[in-house]
């Protein structure tokens, strides 16, 4: 019985108590299906107005006593199919109106237009891509001639351009672009528009007859941090050969796309290709990676250690250019950190899902067309519910201080099997060593990512410091890089799936979720 003062201060907390539901299980689960919804409006075309008449039925049923007598009961049912009905609605509202007032809506049309470089230039091995916003149309007449003086409206949207490598464009640059718009297809099955409406773009631009107007005229700050960027780029470039120039430069500065093609195969078939990009899987395996070593290694605290974590993952995505990919990730793998810090095992799962609810809230195309976002929240959820578990399956495992080979298994176990299905689904490739593989590179990881700072660190104060580290620096590269060449040589262990089935990724996460349901009953 609660005591008088108490039922007056949280009177509709013990109301709702009383009706058989609680306020944190309704909030835990409208969220659950907030994001449900989110996912069945990215996978089925159907409009919101359809689920209305349906979820009228049920809310029904339930309060005539068929599914639950309890009014809690309905009121529960109630909100899961509020928040259901608002994730489809949140989803089909984040595709924007194609009108005039839309550069989309000149697609498969010859224009000439005005814009600027918002994003950093995307330099790949034989191309580099340009994102242009803040778009002008040229006014033309009607047989298509242009009048350069005048301009008319600014276009909503952004169009994605190829222009030649080393082209010296750079972002804040206005440029003016002559070219035929495109919609982006479907590549290889490869659904190239889905993918790119993650960034709001629905227009494309190949090769276009492009002129300079006027350079850096974007954010100082964000300008900064892509100067610091080149920077360090170049004092890799001078001090480190290949293949170490390009690995350091794929693992701090998320330069993936000009690692070389060979060493990317050495990385796919060993497993441990999330370490040539700042993916949301290699943030969300750092992180846990980086509190282990600071607890069991350093010993120190874990409530000081996430502090020392939040402050080196930060470091490390605005050395990548604070990409939104590399963002989002770094607040998954934070997020449970976050909740371990507080100590708390039943908050853990209320964090991760709040904090993957308000990304979806932002953007929800991310659910279905962004596989990072996919890769770290799945690899978070291993990292939860499966490295605990395997702490204590692996308990003959040695755990020396200054390796902690057991809480390395664990946790590389634990975002591995979750991932899994996915990497099957997306890319095909099954690699049998990846475990060992992973085990043994990121057990150095956070040795590697210090001296790569401190190694970036000093080579802007002055190139001298940087020697200091640089050979330690190159003999810990040249490890993981070997450890990557000899687990992709080993026959029979790295197999190519292609065509992996989605209905196959279903079943796979049936009998995790199964797993992960009959362990949690054992260890109550």
């Amino acid at each position: 019985m609660l005591e008088n003062g108490n039922i007056k201060k949280d009177r509709s907390v013990y109301i709702i108590s009383c009706m058989g539901v609680s306020v944190s299980k309704i909030s835990f689960y409208s969220l659950i299906f907030f994001i449900i919804g989110i996912g069945a409006a990215s996978f089925l075309p159907i409009p919101f107005y359809v689920y209305i008449p349906v979820g009228l039925v049920i809310l029904i049923l339930a309060r005539l006593g068929f599914l639950k007598k309890k009014l809690g009961g309905v009121l529960f049912i109630f909100f899961c199919i509020l928040f259901f009905i608002l994730g489809v609605v949140r989803y089909q509202i984040s595709f924007p109106k194609i009108d005039e007032n839309h550069i989309a809506f000149y697609n498969n049309s010859k224009i000439t237009f005005q814009g600027s470089v918002i994003k950093e230039p995307d330099e790949r091995l034989d191309k580099t891509k340009l994102t242009i916003g803040d778009i002008q149309i040229k006014e033309q007449d009607s047989e298509g001639k242009v009048y350069p003086p005048q301009f008319f409206g600014e276009k909503v949207g952004r169009v994605l351009i190829n222009v030649q490598l080393y082209s010296g464009y750079e972002y804040g640059d206005i440029v003016e672009v002559e070219c035929k718009l495109q919609e982006p297809g479907v590549i290889d099955r490869f659904d190239y528009h889905e993918y790119l409406a993650r960034y709001d773009i629905y227009s494309t631009c190949y090769w276009p007859k492009i002129t300079l107007v006027e350079k850096e005229q974007g954010s100082f700050l964000y300008s900064g941090l892509l100067s610091v960027k080149n920077r360090i780029k170049s004092i890799i470039d001078t001090n480190l050969s290949e293949p170490q120039s390009s690995f350091i430069s794929a693992l701090i500065l998320g330069l993936k796309r000009q690692v070389p093609q060979q060493m990317r195969d050495w990385f796919a078939h060993s497993g441990t290709a999330h370490l040539l990009a700042v993916s949301g899987l290699h943030i969300s395996i750092l992180t846990k990676m980086l509190m282990i070593f600071l607890v069991s290694t350093l010993l120190i605290r874990r409530q000081h250690a996430f502090w020392f974590v939040l402050v080196l993952i930060g470091l490390f995505i605005l050395l990548a250019g604070a990409p939104a990919s590399a963002v989002r990730a770094g607040v998954m793998g934070l997020s449970l950190l976050y909740a371990e810090k507080l100590g708390r095992p039943y908050s853990s799962m209320r964090i991760l899902l709040l904090a993957a609810t308000i990304m979806l809230l932002i953007n929800p195309k991310l659910l279905k067309a962004d596989i990072g976002f996919q890769l770290s929240f799945t690899a978070v959820l291993g990292l939860y519910f499966l490295s605990p578990w395997f702490n204590q399956y692996f308990k003959s495992v040695p755990n020396f201080r200054l390796v902690p080979v057991r809480q390395y298994l664990s946790a590389t176990l634990g975002a591995q099997i979750f991932v899994l299905p996915l990497i099957l689904y997306y890319f095909g490739n099954l690699s049998l060593i990846a475990p060992l593989a992973n085990i043994i590179i990121l057990s150095i990881m956070p040795v590697v990512m210090a001296f790569g700072f401190l190694f970036a660190i000093f080579g802007l104060i002055h190139t001298w410091l940087s020697y200091i580290i640089l050979w330690p620096l190159w003999i810990l590269l040249t490890f993981v890089i070997l450890v990557a060449k000899i687990g992709a040589s080993i026959p029979f262990v790295s197999f190519i799936i292609s065509g992996f089935p989605f209905f196959a990724v279903i079943i796979l996460y049936g009998l995790i979720i199964f797993w992960v349901k009959k362990i949690r009953v054992y260890e109550k």
